[in-house]
């Protein structure tokens, strides 16, 4: 066989090989989010938190505690309706993917502070559910130092902030006097519970990826 037909060989089966390799997922999936901003996914995501301080205003500025509760449901009930466009128009992004779960975390923390204030749920209640995200928004910046990116959101984790979101949402509820709601705050605990039961159990499985990462680097030691 001659020089010029074993090139083409190589150049044929390294042809080949090309060929079977997956294409690159289309810009702004799941797999290839985009660098983009102003997308309309985004946008909702920045109305959703700028609902948060007309929330506290209503609560506690002019102790409107039913017009709160309307916009804290406003609130919680579009948690989901960002991530649907996103994926629905292939308007994923990297700005959506990191800001999403954080506001989901501010508006919890708004309405723990109305709670707190409003003497709404037991104190422990709370610390439950802010102990957790305050682990793991302490574990970030170690992650981000050490160059191991954030685990994503898994479908419990989601399904557990759904869940805190709307206990937390009716506690609020519960605080209408006229007419009276206690029967609301019966409600509150049934998404209470499950809600942070996943939500533990979804922030043991981001622990165990983020140490599966930090294990996977260069230099660090095999586990026993």
């Amino acid at each position: 066989m001659g020089p010029s037909e074993a090139g083409k060989q190589r150049a044929d089966r390294g042809n080949a090989s090309l060929s079977d390799q997956p294409s690159a997922a289309p810009r702004g999936t799941p797999e290839n989010p985009s660098d983009a901003i102003l997308t309309i996914p985004n946008l909702i995501t920045f109305a959703r938190v700028a609902l948060i301080p007309v929330f506290l205003w209503l609560a506690l500025g002019v102790d409107n505690i039913g017009a709160a509760f309307v916009v804290g449901f406003v609130l919680g009930s579009t948690d989901w309706i960002d991530g649907q466009a996103a994926r629905r128009l292939n308007q994923v992004s990297k700005l959506g993917i990191a800001i999403d779960p954080f506001f989901d975390r501010l508006a919890v923390a708004a309405a723990a502070v109305v709670i707190i204030a409003k003497h709404l749920a037991p104190v422990w209640a709370l610390v439950v559910v802010l102990a957790r995200d305050g682990l793991l928004l302490a574990m970030l910046p170690y992650l981000s130092a050490r160059g191991v990116s954030r685990p994503p959101v898994t479908q419990i984790g989601k399904a557990g902030s759904f869940g805190v979101m709307w206990a937390f949402g009716l506690f609020v509820g519960a605080g209408i006097t006229n007419p009276p709601t206690e029967w609301v705050r019966t409600l509150a605990w049934l998404a209470y519970f499950p809600g942070v039961a996943l939500s533990y159990l979804a922030a043991f499985g981001y622990a165990r990826s983020a140490l599966a990462s930090l294990r996977s680097e260069p230099g660090s030691a095999a586990p026993g």
